[in-house]
This record gives C-alpha cells, structure tokens and sequence, in this order.
C-alpha cells in the first residue's frame, strides 16, 4: 500500500470515530434530559472505545515501518508515536472506560471532556504522522548529499 493510501485510510478511520464521537455526545447531552437507562450510555462509550482500540492497532501496524523511514525525522516520529502516543492511547482508554453513567450530568460533563481529548488527540496525528507532507508516495531521501 502506498503512503498515501495509508493515509486515505487512516483519515477515514478518524472521521467515522469522530461520528461516534458525536453521536455519544448527543446521546449523554440527551441522557441528562430524558434520564434514560445509564447502560445505553456505557454501551456507546464501550462501542467508541473498541472502535478506538481497532482504529489504533490498525494505525500502529500500517505506519510501523514506514514511520522510521519517511524522512529525516521519521526516526524521531516513531519514538513519539510508539512510546508517547501509546501511553495516550492507554489514558484515553482508561477514560472511556471510567466514565460514570450516573448521574447524567456526571455521564455528560465526562463525556464532553473526553470527546474534546479524542478530538486533539486525533488533531494531533493527523499533524505529527498523517500529513501529506509526511505519508507522501515520492521518495525523500533523508541523507542526500547532491543537488
């Protein structure tokens, strides 16, 4: 696959996260009004944080060897992406996964909170390893001494 395949894909993988990340938005905003089963809401934080674990391997195994070798940073990138981001990854999950379903405006002030993390997060990939100056099909030669 080229790079900038992995990138049409990886990009496409965000926005259908950040459709749930709407979606279970809307749905504790709701939740506080109508006051509906807590469990609905644990199901869609569970669904978005499935939806962000599968996204996240996917990303890690498309981008692991290619990452080092894109440019003269890539070594760099990597060490981030795989060290740093990682342990982003595992924050967010414990988050998603923490967020009380009672009372509503707990479930919904939580909620919020995360959506924004999850948003900055992927802001922040899509900066740092998913660019088109970064994940480009012409070759960048990271050592090249002539002209």
């Amino acid at each position: 696959m080229k790079p900038s395949e992995i990138r049409g894909v990886l990009l496409r993988e965000h926005a259908q996260i950040r459709v749930m990340l709407d979606v279970t938005l809307t749905f504790a905003e709701v939740s506080q009004v109508d006051a509906p089963d807590g469990d609905s809401l644990r199901e869609h934080l569970v669904r978005l944080t499935d939806a962000m674990r599968a996204h996240n391997l996917h990303e890690e195994a498309l981008l692991r060897d290619l990452i080092p070798a894109v440019d003269a940073w890539g070594t760099a990138r990597a060490a981030i992406m795989f060290e740093q981001h990682n342990q982003e990854h595992e924050r967010l999950y414990a988050a998603l996964l923490g967020i009380p379903c009672t009372p509503a405006e707990c479930a919904a002030a939580g909620v919020a909170a995360l959506v924004d993390l999850i948003g900055e997060h992927m802001d922040r990939e899509e900066a740092a390893f998913l660019g088109e100056d970064i994940l480009r099909d012409d070759l960048v030669v990271a050592n090249q001494s002539d002209g």
